[in-house]
């Protein structure tokens, strides 16, 4: 059985039942039937397909990717359980696979080793890499919080990837979205202590807040006017937010320079 803290990725075995493993595929849509020749076409075929594939055992042009379960696929999979060393049945039996979105890490198990499991027992819990961490940036580092600082969560790496505001009590305050490095054995609520390393900013160009503009991408501009008398975005970084200001940096604005604040 995979331990906790255990990094987990396509083709590992996460935990065994009377020595036939359970295996770790890729695929957004859950297991949900005994996969082998002759069932009905669908999404969860090609996630075989793709899995078997990506772990190498497809020679090419011996599969067509897709979403049926023909004689090909049978003999990936006899390819497969082999490299295993099951028996080679060519039938995926429910219960010997789960599709997994993305990596994952081992948060807890939930039964012992040698213990009895049945169906629809938990085994293992899981948890994703793309999990969030939010913070509320304290007043005073405000003007040094800002996306792509990098952070200490509880020993591992973190990214601040943006910033939002949000109401607590009444009062607006100012969350950092950190991004972790890797997956954090922790579960979903649970508090994660977060510290911040910051280094004084001087010189830098500010703006009103009122006049940087979030684009979609992720990115920020300021607005400044042109030679017909209208404007245009100009891309900017941001450095630092605090007191209604924002210190940026951009290579095609210079001290001095009008920026509009929208209205």
């Amino acid at each position: 059985m995979a331990s906790v803290g255990t990094s987990v990725t396509i083709g590992d075995i996460l935990y065994s039942v009377e020595s036939r493993p359970v295996v770790a595929l890729s695929g957004a849509l859950p297991a949900w039937r005994a996969l082998a020749e002759g069932i009905d076409d669908g999404p969860d075929v090609l996630q075989l397909e793709q899995s078997l594939a990506a772990l190498g055992y497809v020679p090419d042009g011996a599969l067509e990717l897709d979403a049926h379960f023909d004689d090909d696929t049978a003999a990936a999979v006899e390819r497969w359980q082999t490299g295993l060393g099951q028996e080679a049945t060519g039938e995926v039996a429910l219960g010997s696979i789960v599709f997994l979105p993305g990596p994952a890490t081992v948060l807890r198990q939930e039964v012992s080793m040698g213990a009895e499991v049945g169906d629809g027992d938990e085994v293992l819990t899981l948890s994703g890499t793309s999990r969030r961490v939010v913070v509320a940036v304290p007043d005073d580092l405000r003007a040094s919080v800002t996306p792509g600082l990098e952070v200490d969560l509880a020993g591992a790496k973190g990214v601040v990837t943006r910033l939002r505001s949000a109401d607590a009590n009444g009062t607006v305050v100012v969350q950092a979205i950190v991004t972790p490095g890797a997956a954090l054995a922790v579960e979903d609520g649970a508090t994660v202590r977060v510290t911040i390393a910051v280094t004084t900013l001087a010189g830098q160009l500010t703006v009103p807040a009122d006049a940087l503009v979030s684009r979609l991408d992720g990115t920020y501009a300021v607005q400044v006017p042109d030679d017909g008398a209208g404007h245009q975005f100009v891309t900017v970084d941001l450095l630092a937010i605090g007191s209604g200001v924002v210190a940026i940096r951009s290579p095609d604005l210079r001290v001095g320079d009008v920026v509009l604040v929208p209205s």
